[in-house]
């Protein structure tokens, strides 16, 4: 079976070995003695608890942490997996991890990369969104589809954006003194109004409210207009890298297969994020379209020729490059091995055969 191929829900031998093994070995031995009935464990064993930090709420875009808890897979790997829920109030995702209140916690390439520069010790080891589906949507009666379009617009963007699509503007030869940015927030409406002609958000979500509302639109993505990176990438300090390697990788081995069922499950997944794992009042309609949506992000690039949440060195030193060009950071400020690591999805692959 090829690495990027669809393993099947239910567990194999394979699996269900490797996980009673691990656990015996973590405990000193788990005996199991004859009970009416059967065999039952001797003592009950605790799994070991990984907390992740979300970067945003609890809906589809994050589907295969949960079917990897709604299927089993953490459990098989003696894991007992908690999401916290973020948002657009939730304080530095970065800051809880350092700070011990998250495990892991996801980012992108270039938040990850600033992160360590401003004095927190993470770094990636895994990348669920081999495209990141960020991106300036626009309406087709008025598009932007590149770079030089949008002199003399009216783009909504989060603050934190604007050097970089300053840089990338100024990188191009055009005045990016004449882009006028506002405030952007989470309903895309403003758009759809006409009050910006362009709008910064997740084609996977605002992309798909507006789809879903009927209104044709245009999606420039930031990895083609020149800004590099994954989304969803994986997140842990240097100490929980080194120290609970093995942890992080089994709990890879239980993504890795969650995101597998997810993309096998497009329309399930959706149901199961409205009905049971989702923060409520989530859009069937528009959580299924996103799901349906997951694939073209997940199982791309990287990921299709090594396996799903693969990271590849070359894209962070990509991030690096822009930052530098951006006046962010300074050369050899970092090198490839401060920010990321490959090591933990290798072996997360490597060990599910």
């Amino acid at each position: 079976m090829s690495k990027n191929g669809f393993r099947p829900s239910a567990p194999t031998i394979v699996a269900r070995r490797r996980f009673l093994q691990s656990a015996a070995a973590a405990l000193g031995g788990v005996m199991m003695v004859p009970m009416a009935g059967g065999l039952m464990p001797s003592r009950a064993f605790a799994l070991d608890r990984v907390v992740h930090q979300l970067g945003w709420i609890k809906s589809i875009q994050f589907g295969g942490h949960f079917a990897a808890i709604e299927h089993g897979y953490f459990e098989e790997e003696g894991i007992e997996a908690e999401f916290l829920a973020g948002g657009p109030n939730s304080p530095n995702n970065a800051m809880l991890v350092s700070t011990g209140q998250a495990t892991t916690t996801d980012s992108d390439v270039e938040g990850t990369i600033r992160s360590r520069a401003g004095g927190f010790p993470v770094k990636a080891f895994g990348a669920i969104m081999q495209k990141a589906p960020g991106a300036i949507m626009s309406l087709s009666s008025n598009p932007i589809r590149e770079l030089g379009d949008m002199p003399g617009k009216t783009i909504a963007i989060p603050s934190g954006l604007r050097e970089q699509i300053d840089g990338l503007l100024t990188g191009a030869g055009l005045d990016a003194g004449s882009v006028r940015y506002v405030p952007v927030g989470t309903d895309p409406g403003i758009l759809a109004a006409g009050q910006v002609d362009g709008y910064y958000g997740w084609a996977t979500n605002q992309g798909v409210m507006l789809r879903v509302r009927g209104i044709d639109i245009e999606i420039a993505y930031m990895n083609d207009l020149g800004l590099p990176g994954y989304a969803g990438v994986l997140v842990a300090t240097d100490e929980t890298i080194e120290t609970q390697a093995d942890l992080l990788v089994r709990w890879l081995r239980a993504e890795i297969r969650g995101w597998q069922w997810h993309l096998a499950n497009p329309e399930a997944m959706a149901t199961l994020m409205v009905d049971k794992y989702g923060q409520r009042g989530l859009d069937p309609v528009a959580q299924r379209e996103e799901s349906l949506l997951m694939s073209e992000f997940v199982a791309t690039g990287d990921a299709a020729e090594n396996g799903l949440l693969w990271i590849n060195p070359d894209v962070f030193q990509a991030g690096i490059d822009f930052l530098i060009a951006a006046g962010d950071l300074e050369p050899g400020q970092f090198g490839i091995d401060d920010v990321m690591t490959q090591a933990l999805i290798a072996e997360a692959h490597a060990s599910l055969g």
